[in-house]
């Protein structure tokens, strides 16, 4: 699944490839199925069968400028969500994403910038939204988005915007000795408030 996308990092970020971890370990993958409590998406399973996320020791991002997360994160991340009973609804949801809460063991974490905003898959969607789509929820001003219809498409359209410069290098981090992806404002949902794309969320909550 990341065969195209390692290609393509190896010339324009290198040290990315290091923070790749090889395949999940299938008991990881059963594990966070049974904790979710329903099947989790063939491409979702498919994409970890490749590689689990990243080292979280290394500093690297990967799919809209977020690290991509191990499955022991995740698994972590979900039992805490589980525990919390936080059922705090959301200011602003796409119309493919169900509103009355922001945390749910549904929404699996696969990106997280540390701060603000989780990169989901979703597998309680509203009726417009398919199973398995890919959504950011900012959770600190109760935003969620919907990004991709599938995980596959998540992979499919991460290359194409890597193939075709959407991606580059922060200058900062460089001056660090980092790789660190910078996508163009078009496709960075982390800063939606400052994207044209987005603006329409921005008139919503005003109206709100």
């Amino acid at each position: 699944m990341f065969e195209h996308i390692e290609s393509i990092l190896k010339q324009k970020a290198p040290l990315i490839l290091e923070a790749f971890q090889g395949a999940a370990e299938e008991s990881k993958i059963e594990k966070l199925e049974s904790l979710v409590g329903t099947a989790l998406p063939d491409d979702f399973k498919q994409m970890y069968r490749s590689r689990n996320g990243f080292d979280n020791s290394k500093f690297a991002n990967l799919f809209y400028g977020l690290p991509f997360l191990e499955l022991d994160e995740i698994i972590k991340a979900q039992e805490k969500i589980k525990s919390s009973n936080n059922t705090e609804p959301l200011r602003h949801a796409d119309p493919e994403i169900k509103k009355d809460y922001t945390f749910s063991a549904k929404r699996i974490p696969i990106g997280d910038d540390s701060g603000t905003s989780l990169l989901c898959v979703d597998l309680d969607p509203s009726n417009a939204g398919s199973y398995g789509q890919v959504i950011l929820v900012d959770y600190e001003m109760g935003v969620a988005l919907k990004l991709n219809s599938s995980v596959e498409e998540l992979v499919k359209q991460f290359e194409s915007d890597l193939s075709n410069d959407k991606y580059s290098l922060q200058e900062d981090a460089l001056a660090d000795g980092v790789h660190w992806l910078k996508p163009i404002r078009e496709i960075d949902p982390g800063n939606w408030y400052n994207s044209p794309r987005w603006q329409y969320v921005n008139a919503a909550l005003k109206n709100s």
